[in-house]
Formats: structure tokens, C-alpha cells, sequence
């Protein structure tokens, strides 16, 4: 998918996005409801455990990724779908990678997109 650029910034954001993931990021696999798994790059915020929705005594640990805004080596956000995709990764570093659903697109730009998992 091409990406139309507006102007000089965004270019910019698109052009630095492949070194910063490469740089900070963890491999995972990213599971499109209904598409072919693929592996990529994402930054990962492993944050406290938090309260579950729905689940008043309930808590886990608050995941949120920071991939490519790319279909090829990220994530789009034209693709993503939220509640039915999924991606996998080790919810705490050193353990058995796991499938967490892709919750909501917290913030985009035309080179990166921070998505919120369960």
C-alpha cells in the first residue's frame, strides 16, 4: 500500500520508521482476522498489571505496541481490526510468547501507530 505524503514531516516519520523499530523493537507475529500471520517488529510497553474491564477484582499486565504504519512491515492502519486481530509476544520478557487481541489504535502518524492490547 502506498502512503500519500502531504508534506515534509510526514515523509520524514515514514523515512525513520524502519530504524527506530529495528532499533528498539522485538519480533512478533501479528495475526489478521482472517489473513496470513506474519512476523514484525514492535516496540513494546510492558506496563503494571491494571484492572480488568468487566472483571471488578481481575488485573493483568497493560500491553500497548508501537509498529509501523506499513502493511508490509508493520501493521496498517487501513488493515487493522480492531477486537479480531491478534499479535503475539511475550507478556513479560523471557516467557513463552502469547496471542493478545489487538484492542484499539491508540495514536497514529504516517510512520508509526500504538496499539493497545488485552
Amino acid at each position: 500500500m502506498e502512503i500519500i505524503m502531504t508534506n515534509t514531516f510526514d515523509q520524514e516519520l515514514v523515512d525513520t520508521a524502519p530504524e527506530f523499530s529495528s532499533t528498539f523493537g522485538e519480533t512478533g507475529t501479528y495475526y489478521p482476522f482472517g489473513g496470513d500471520a506474519r512476523e514484525i517488529a514492535a516496540i513494546v510497553n510492558r506496563q503494571e498489571p491494571a484492572e480488568l474491564d468487566g472483571a471488578p477484582h481481575g488485573a493483568a499486565p497493560k500491553l500497548t505496541i508501537d509498529v509501523e504504519n506499513d502493511a508490509t512491515t508493520g501493521i496498517s492502519s487501513s488493515e487493522v481490526n480492531t477486537m479480531k486481530d491478534e499479535y503475539k509476544l511475550p507478556v513479560r520478557i523471557g516467557e513463552t510468547a502469547q496471542k493478545r487481541l489487538i484492542i484499539e489504535i491508540l495514536s497514529q502518524d504516517a510512520g508509526m501507530m500504538k496499539l493497545e492490547l488485552s
